[in-house]
């Protein structure tokens, strides 16, 4: 017993620390101004709070849901999407939703690509499952572009799943159309599942989104991962919803189940209201990230040192530095001297080195002196 207990702990050992949150923290205590966490600037909109208020008037609310989600709101989910109920599980946030595709697809030892830079968390989850991790590396350029023949490469050699976040966090990278087909055709070609996760399919600027939904009829290897954090402020309340065939959902409901057993009934009764509710605050919150966008940009090109591909999605901006630094001693530097907090770009897994991650989604004000701590930081070196 005492055997086993160490492995589980060397295992655990090796799952990196949340980057952003211990950052977050050294940024509170260091009174720097923090552009590394991505959380909307913006509270939840008051209808949403409102139904939650009238949801605890319920009898019934402190009793467990159903574990695939409630029936109401897996409804208005089908309905934003033109999908079956049958399709849908509701999790909690976007991070469950993937780690659960995850843990019932992968096994131990079988190879999974990931599409980098990606959100540093979908590694770990990855490791957690015992996969392989197989890095796809962005194209850099003047924008972001699929490699799509290095995606057919790692295919031929064996690989169970495929992981792409669209619009991308970190590089703000969105998928073309063009691009997600071939990845479908490839899916069926050789055999591997598409997860594809969408936390920001409502946030592109000057480019739409194409969602791997408008692929549903060509393949059953398709997996979509979405959130309500993000889109309504609503980062705190962990609801989000995988959709997937029905007989893959019935997999994922297994192991939904023993990892959490269902997504509060609370804020099931907060993301209804999101999602039956007006869209107006959505509408908004694109605008005003549209701005933020082009501020950050605008700061950026202004930086000898700095250069920026085009932010077609989400709300970051994945910024390339000059010199030999890595990362992780240039963000050190800035946080600590320039009082600033940005993210290593190492942390987002292959082609991340040589970058470090800003979030826009804070207060312009915020946002505002952030950059200019960034410009004298970086003009200091």
């Amino acid at each position: 017993m005492v055997f086993c207990d160490t492995i589980v702990c060397m295992f655990a050992d090796t799952l990196p620390e949340s980057v952003i949150k211990r950052l977050t923290i050294r940024a509170r205590e260091l009174g720097a101004v923090n552009l590394g966490q991505g959380i909307p600037s913006f509270p939840t909109p008051s209808h949403i709070i409102t139904a939650a208020k009238t949801a605890l008037d319920d009898p019934g609310i402190g009793v467990y849901p159903n574990f695939l989600g409630e029936l109401e709101l897996r409804e208005a989910i089908a309905k934003k999407l033109k999908q079956d109920t049958k399709n849908i599980l509701v999790t909690v946030g976007a991070m469950e939703g993937t780690a659960t595709a995850i843990l019932s697809i992968v096994g131990n030892g079988e190879r999974v690509g990931i599409v980098t830079p990606d959100y540093c968390n979908h590694f770990s989850q990855i490791m957690l499952a015992r996969g392989e991790i197989v890095s796809l590396p962005l194209m850099e350029g003047k924008d972001w572009t699929l490699d799509c023949s290095g995606v057919e490469k790692e295919a031929k050699g064996g690989m169970k799943l495929l992981l792409i976040t669209n619009p991308s966090n970190p590089t703000g990278f969105v998928a073309t159309r063009q691009e997600l087909k071939v990845l479908v055709d490839l899916a069926n070609k050789y055999g591997f599942y598409i997860l594809a996760d969408e936390t920001y399919s409502y946030l592109t600027y000057d480019v739409p989104h194409t969602s791997l939904l408008d692929f549903w009829d060509q393949s059953d290897r398709l997996i979509i991962v979405r959130s309500f954090s993000k889109e309504y402020a609503m980062t705190g309340w962990r609801v989000g919803y995988v959709v997937t065939h029905e007989e893959t959902i019935k997999t994922f409901a297994k192991v939904h189940d023993s990892l959490v057993g269902c997504v509060p009934k609370i804020s099931q009764r907060a993301a209804i209201a999101a999602l039956i509710g007006s869209q107006d605050f959505v509408v908004q919150c694109r605008l005003v990230y549209a701005r933020r966008r082009q501020m950050t940009m605008d700061a950026i090109a202004k930086i000898d040192q700095l250069t920026i591909p085009t932010v077609s999605g989400a709300y970051y901006a994945f910024v390339r530095y000059g010199g030999n630094r890595t990362s992780v001693d240039i963000s050190e530097d800035l946080l600590t001297k320039g009082k600033v907090a940005v993210v290593p770009g190492s942390f987002f897994g292959a082609g991340g080195e040589g970058h470090f991650r800003i979030s826009f989604a804070v207060e312009e004000a915020v946002l505002t002196e952030g950059l200019r701590r960034l410009e004298r930081g970086i003009l200091t070196k």
